[in-house]
């Protein structure tokens, strides 16, 4: 076990509101002692080949037709629009329903780029709305992009339908992958947007989709910020921190979502080559914020805490944050804020 304090010199953002202070953290986080890790700089080949698998280049995105267009909505803030984007894969088209939310100002605004879970109007006034506060991520000059993650990928380890994978020949790369392919090409498609400029883009994402924000993060350098939420083993915590899921559990519940051989690393943690750490570490020198809940044990939020810790000499100072909020496995209104204040400072 190794000293937290070692790793400090560069001290990660403790609450992004209050960008210049570290705030107090749970008595858990402070006694927390950093396992002994891989040391060396970080290898997205062996992530590649070890855990996600080779996210092949193509898909080309063909077209963009706009469905529709609501002016004014959420108070006159902010405009909504749906689109309809064409990717032109190796063996076929992918078609992408999109709703965008922007500012209804002149100037083009930074987009948040983050999957859904469950359709596109389901965030607005579904029971997924509550993870979606658009009236306040327009407050904060942010526009959003999303997507229904399974229109990219089904998170199915035996698909009915077609998704990405189909697409590619003779490829080997998990769900998550696809998902993190998924969040650049929805890039490509906010790229062309009116309203909506790329410089200081956001890869979003909550739970396995914030496993898929860390690798589109850590192979797409569009991504100016990269935030994970609550993204647990195989997104932001550390493998060799003991505590939550781990490779024998998730391999068990979603072969689908990794490369097959991974599963040999159930039980057997610390013969991976890598470590989350430096994931988060390939990411620099651009920018990367992690958010827990302190009640998400199945994540592990120490264990996401103690990552943030071991990657933050990778980065300048203020190029990595951490937050932590009371409460459970959720995207609340508390995580956005915290995120965009970071992205913002």
């Amino acid at each position: 076990m190794q000293n937290v304090r070692k790793y400090l010199r560069r001290p990660p953002i403790i609450g992004a509101a209050m960008p210049n202070q570290v705030t107090s953290l749970p008595e858990a986080w402070q006694r927390a002692t950093l396992p002994d890790l891989p040391t060396g700089p970080s290898d997205i080949d062996t992530f590649s080949r070890t855990i996600y698998g080779r996210t092949p280049d193509g898909g080309h995105l063909t077209d963009v037709v706009l469905l529709s267009e609501e002016k004014g909505v959420l108070d006159g803030a902010a405009d909504r629009l749906r689109h309809r984007a064409t990717i032109a894969c190796p063996l076929g088209n992918l078609e992408l329903d999109t709703l965008i939310h922007r500012p209804a100002t002149a100037s083009p605004a930074p987009v948040v780029v983050a999957l859904n879970f469950t359709g596109n109007d389901d965030s607005i006034d579904g029971d997924e709305a509550q993870r979606w506060p658009y009236a306040k991520i327009i407050d904060a000059g942010y526009a959003v992009l999303t997507v229904d993650y399974q229109q990219i990928e089904p998170d199915d380890p035996a698909p009915t339908a077609t998704g990405v994978r189909a697409l590619f020949p003779e490829e080997t790369w998990g769900a998550v992958a696809a998902w993190a392919w998924g969040l650049s090409r929805c890039l490509d498609i906010a790229t062309g947007i009116p309203g909506l400029t790329p410089v200081g883009a956001i890869a979003l994402g909550h739970s396995r989709l914030g496993k898929a924000a860390l690798w589109a993060g850590a192979q797409d350098d569009r991504f100016a910020v990269t935030v994970s939420n609550g993204s647990g083993c195989v997104g932001a915590s550390l493998f060799r921190h003991p505590g939550g899921e781990d490779i024998a559990a998730i391999t068990k519940a979603f072969p689908h979502w990794f490369v097959p051989s991974f599963s040999a690393y159930a039980g057997a943690e610390s013969r991976l080559p890598v470590d989350q750490h430096q994931l988060l570490t390939s990411i620099a020198p651009r920018r990367v914020f992690v958010c827990s809940g302190e009640d998400d044990d199945w994540a592990d939020p120490v264990g996401e805490y103690l990552a943030v810790v071991a990657a933050g000499p990778a980065f300048e100072d203020g190029g990595i944050g951490y937050h932590v909020r009371p409460g459970g496995h959720a995207l609340t209104e508390v995580d956005w804020m915290q995120a965009l204040a970071f992205a913002r400072a």
